[in-house]
C-alpha cells in the first residue's frame, strides 16, 4: 500500500509540476495581456482585476513562481518545498476564480490542482509536522 501511495504522489507531482511549468511559461510569460472588449461575457470585476494584474506585471511574477514551484515539485528531494511554496499561490488562484470569476469550469480547473497539491502536502505530513510541533 505504501508503494502504491508513493507512486501516486510521484504521478501527481509530475503532472502538477508539468502543468504549472506550462501554465507559467505560456499564459503568464509569453502571452500578452488580454484586452477585453464590450462584447465579453466575463464579469466586469474579473476583467478589471485581470487587466490591472497583467499590466502591473504581477502575473509575470506569478508565472515565474509557477515555473519554479513546478520544477521543485518534479524533483523528489524538493517536492515538499515546492508544495509549501505553491500552496498560497494555488489557494489565491482558486479563491480568485471562486469569488470573482465564479464560472464552474474555472472553479474545477483551479480546484483540481489545489486538491492535488493538498494531497502531496498531506503525504509529507511526517516530515513537516516536526517543524510546526516541537516536542
Amino acid at each position: 500500500m505504501k508503494k502504491i501511495t508513493s507512486y501516486l504522489i510521484l504521478i501527481l507531482s509530475i503532472v502538477l509540476g508539468l502543468y504549472f511549468i506550462y501554465k507559467g511559461i505560456n499564459r503568464n510569460l509569453i502571452s500578452p495581456c488580454k484586452v477585453y472588449d464590450a462584447t465579453s461575457t466575463l464579469p466586469l470585476l474579473y476583467q478589471n482585476l485581470m487587466t490591472s494584474l497583467c499590466q502591473s506585471g504581477y502575473t509575470k511574477i506569478i508565472g515565474v513562481m509557477e515555473v519554479v514551484c513546478g520544477l521543485l515539485l518534479i524533483y523528489p528531494r524538493t517536492r515538499l518545498l515546492g508544495s509549501i511554496i505553491f500552496m498560497p499561490i494555488i489557494i489565491n488562484i482558486f479563491l480568485f476564480h471562486l469569488m470573482i470569476d465564479n464560472r464552474m469550469h474555472e472553479n474545477v480547473e483551479t480546484g483540481i490542482p489545489l486538491l492535488m497539491n493538498i494531497i502531496i502536502f498531506a503525504y509529507y505530513y511526517p516530515k513537516w509536522k516536526s517543524i510546526i510541533w516541537v516536542k
